[in-house]
This record gives structure tokens, sequence and C-alpha cells, in this order.
């Protein structure tokens, strides 16, 4: 079984992916190297994934200040 640390990447690669803050092709290619995945086993992974079912996971927010402050209040508000 994979370590805590490696969980931790893998989760944050699948998150960025879906965020839109990396492109598939290097999202494949980290996912592949942490998985142990073929590029292309972790690219139909990524793809079949639904967009809207990736949540706020982390401890912290990558967002800007202005669109953090306007989900206040709201389901997806990002914790503190």
């Amino acid at each position: 079984m994979a370590e805590t640390k490696s969980h931790e990447e893998i989760i944050e690669a699948v998150c960025d992916y879906k965020k839109g803050w990396t492109n598939l092709d290097s999202a494949s290619k980290e996912l592949g190297e942490l998985a142990g995945l073929t590029p292309d086993i972790a690219a139909c992974f990524l793809k079949n994934m639904k967009r809207n079912n990736v949540t706020q996971i982390r401890g912290y927010s990558k967002e800007s200040e202005a669109a953090r402050l306007g989900k206040i209040g709201k389901s997806n508000e990002p914790k503190r």
C-alpha cells in the first residue's frame, strides 16, 4: 500500500486536473508516476471522472481572495 504522502500527492494531482490548473497530458504523467499506472490508463481515469464531484478536500484553497469571499455562506465555501 502506498504511503500517506503518496495518497495526498495523488489527490492533489487529480484535483489540480479537475479544477483546470493542469492539462490532461501532464496530469496523466504525474498520476502515472505516483500511482504506478501507464499514462494511457491514468488519462482514461481522469477523462472518465465527472467534473462536479470534486470538492474542497485540502486544508487550503488556491483560489483568489475575491472568489473565496463570493462563496461565504454557500455549500462550497472553503474551510479555514
